[in-house]
């Protein structure tokens, strides 16, 4: 199954709900399934076929999901790409995975455009301004089929031993590790739900357990292409998001941000962190400045990303990731739940009588 049809199936179910969301933009899951409609039907004309390869160079904003979608509902491959890349890196990403198409940010497309010809590649620029590429033109009939074992994302790694490589995840693994992610052993997410997106799209982590995840659980992803603490905080409250997603740096620096306390964050459940180990200190600092629980896991490009990941409701191990063992509990060096709970809730009833 294509992965692609997890948007169809919102939109059927969930038409008018904000599905994406930056500052005074947003779209609804009608308009975004739409949306992704006629960029399908754009790269087709192009002469792409399914299997075939598309790069995107854009940062976190309404329109990657657009893009994202509108390639996969092709049958296309999708070529995630960090917008800050040079024209060299440009035509190495887009060369090695053999992408005929890239689509760029205008920002960024003195760039995108001379790499994407040294590839032999279509580069096609996306504009912030309503455009014909998003907004106008024929739609797609429908959503090509894929088989479960075809891939549908080539995810390029850092390259520690020499050039990046691309690691190819299938639409199966894909949707199964949105599947766990959603689930209820892990965010329990629901269409009320609203994530913060401040994690990089074109990364495993923002992509799989932000952007797809909120598509599949019909929820609303709220958008931050440049991180900051006050503007993350600035979300949190007018948004009123309910599952926050970062790396453990962005953790510290909105304990750090001076001003915290007059922002209402009440509406957090969950946070969940990865990317690196966050520290002990940093963690029960946080969890008790912001009355909410911190899941951290591990993971990497080649398993969708998620591998490990600490659960809601069960006894966590300072430092660690996974389900504690019973040698773990005998030693006594867990974060109990039953006294994790009870501390937030004072933390909670601290920060409303301020």
């Amino acid at each position: 199954m294509n992965l692609a049809a997890s948007l169809l199936r919102s939109a059927d179910a969930r038409a008018d709900r904000v599905a994406v969301r930056l500052d005074g933009s947003e779209l609804t899951y009608r308009e975004l399934n739409e949306a992704s409609a006629r960029v399908a039907a754009l790269v087709q004309e192009r002469g792409l076929r399914p299997g075939d390869r598309v790069g995107i160079m854009l940062p976190n904003v309404i329109q990657f999901a657009v893009v994202y979608y509108g390639v996969l509902r092709a049958g296309c491959m999708v070529i995630p790409m960090n917008p800050l890349l040079k024209a060299r890196e440009v035509e190495y990403y887009l060369a090695d995975s053999g992408a005929r198409m890239v689509f760029a940010w205008h920002a960024v497309a003195a760039e995108a455009q001379p790499g994407a010809k040294e590839a032999d590649a279509l580069c096609v620029t996306v504009e912030p301004t309503p455009t014909a590429v998003l907004d106008a033109g024929p739609q797609a009939d429908a959503v090509a089929d894929r088989d479960d074992d075809d891939t549908a994302v080539i995810l390029y790694t850092s390259g520690t031993t020499g050039h990046p490589k691309g690691a190819e995840l299938t639409h199966a693994n894909l949707r199964r590790n949105i599947e766990s992610v959603t689930g209820p052993d892990l965010f329990d997410l629901a269409e009320e739900d609203v994530i913060f997106g401040g994690l990089p799209l074109f990364h495993a982590f923002g992509q799989t357990c932000a952007l797809n995840a909120a598509v599949s659980a019909g929820a609303c992803l709220t958008l931050l292409p440049r991180f900051g603490p006050a503007k993350v905080l600035e979300i949190i409250q007018r948004d009123r998001v309910t599952i926050f997603e970062g790396v453990p740096t962005m953790y510290a620096a909105l304990l750090g941000q001076p001003d915290r306390s007059r922002y209402d964050v009440d509406g957090l459940r969950l946070c969940a962190s990865g990317g690196a180990a966050m520290p002990v200190e940093v963690m029960r600092a946080f969890e008790r400045a912001f009355g909410c629980i911190v899941l951290e896991g591990y993971g990497l490009s080649e398993t969708s990303p998620v591998a490990s990941f600490n659960h809601p409701g069960r006894e966590r191990k300072a430092g660690s990731i996974g389900t504690e063992s019973r040698d773990d509990a005998e030693r006594g060096d867990v974060l109990d739940a039953a006294e994790a709970r009870e501390s937030l809730i004072a933390a909670i009833r601290s920060r409303s009588t301020r």
